[in-house]
């Protein structure tokens, strides 16, 4: 497991600003965080909150707003969120088989086993094979 494996996103914001942080305020986090989709602007002190650990109501629009003002990619900002707030962790079950490059990410809580995500793949490769039409 990697570190960005583990990332929450009190570490992401904590990282960018406030005392531990790479030199924004808070402040500045909050000028530099809109929701590209809605303009949603987090207020300097809902990120100050995010940024100490404390419990806040999350949101997709929140979540946009948080990647743009970090400037980080949205899939490492909502994994790192769902891996703090809902106790998820993004994966890969190994599912690749296809004529499409395709990449399949489920999210799973803590303690889920190898094991488990090996039945995700097994329930990718079926459905796939329902949905193929049959050829005769």
């Amino acid at each position: 497991m990697t570190t960005r494996d583990a990332e929450t996103l009190t570490q992401l914001v904590a990282d960018a600003a406030g005392t531990r942080g790479s030199g924004l305020t808070y402040e500045q986090l909050s000028d530099r965080s809109a929701d590209p989709e809605t303009g949603y602007r987090p207020s300097r002190n809902l990120l100050h909150r995010i940024g100490t650990a404390q419990d806040v109501k999350m949101n997709p629009s929140l979540i946009r707003a948080v990647a743009a003002g970090l400037g980080l990619p949205l899939a490492r900002v909502q994994a790192a969120a769902a891996r703090q707030y809902l106790g998820w962790e993004a994966v890969d079950p190994g599912v690749s088989e296809g004529s499409d490059d395709e990449v399949i990410r489920v999210a799973r809580r803590t303690g889920v086993t190898p094991r488990d995500t090996r039945r995700v793949g097994e329930f990718v490769r079926k459905s796939r094979e329902e949905d193929e039409p049959d050829e005769e």
